[in-house]
């Protein structure tokens, strides 16, 4: 059973943390970070799993999904920038905490496909190092870069993510109803712009905030990107692409057999949860 907090964010929007204690545990604090559309709560058999075998957990919400209180607007956006230099280390925070943790507790992301790509920009920020993260598993993590995919999805991100960052200049944010295109719900407009570029270049000089291209150059923390063998929003290619952002870390890229696509594995956590362990122990343990 989780415990919840609501955190509040500069922009005075509240988001849920749920919280899931281990308790006597000297493991590190895993935070779980959803993908695009996904709420925090989907990923409660993960978290659960995980404290049950000792590793404290949390939940994160990207703003704008689940408990978010943010709604995208014109004047109301964000960036992956804002989420990776105020949500999340907002987020580790409050789980630290109110999970009696101490400040330099060591913390481990596991990531599920936009919440790693703003996880692996975290890395590259002075929080990391602040807030003591470790490193980062990710599943179902890539780039959304087009030209990672079979013929028929680069076709549909080819024009699909130039029609999101056409509709989002114009309304200032992307909708949910009708216009929907990928089920993401409504969406700041600025992320969606700088998702639609990476998209399109699979180059990240375009998110403002920090010079990305340099600084992910100085990650050095273990990372794993991981897929599994019938997930169709994430090739081992946009796994591969993500990776070329972090040479310095050496990140690995591994596909996970089980067909779980690219949800499933959060509500079936066995597979993950055991590849979690086994990262850990190979790199902090």
């Amino acid at each position: 059973m989780a415990n919840n907090v609501d955190i509040t964010l500069p922009d005075n929007s509240t988001s849920t943390v749920a919280l899931y204690p281990a308790p006597n545990s000297e493991k590190p604090l895993v935070v779980i970070w959803p993908g695009f559309g996904m709420g925090a709560r989907y990923y409660r058999p993960i978290a659960e799993w995980l404290a049950e075998r000792g590793f404290p957990a949390a939940v994160g919400e990207l703003r704008g999904q689940g408990s978010s209180t943010a709604v995208a607007s014109r004047n109301q956006s964000w960036s992956y920038h804002t989420l990776a230099t105020e949500d999340y280390p907002l987020t580790i925070k409050a789980a630290k905490d109110n999970l009696g943790l101490p400040s330099d507790h060591p913390v481990i992301f596991l990531t599920h496909s936009m919440g790693g790509q703003i996880g692996t920009l975290f890395l590259a920020n002075r929080e990391a190092n602040d807030l003591n993260v470790l490193g980062l598993m990710g599943v179902g993590t890539g780039s959304p870069y087009y030209k990672t995919f079979n013929p028929a999805t680069k076709r549909r991100l080819f024009i699909g993510a130039r029609f999101m960052a056409a509709v989002s200049r114009v309304l200032g944010y992307w909708p949910d109803g009708r216009l929907d295109i990928a089920g993401y719900g409504r969406q700041s407009g600025k992320h969606v712009g700088e998702w639609a570029r990476l998209s399109r270049t699979n180059l990240v000089d375009h998110i403002d905030g920090n010079d990305y291209t340099s600084a992910l150059l100085n990650v050095t923390a273990p990372v794993l990107y991981t897929r599994f063998n019938n997930d169709e929003d994430c090739t081992i290619a946009s796994a591969e692409a993500l990776a070329e952002h972090i040479p310095t870390a050496h990140p690995k890229v591994e596909e996970l057999q089980g067909d779980l696509g690219h949800n499933r594995w959060a509500r079936e956590p066995e597979i993950v949860g055991r590849r979690f362990i086994r990262f850990y122990e190979e790199n902090f343990a």
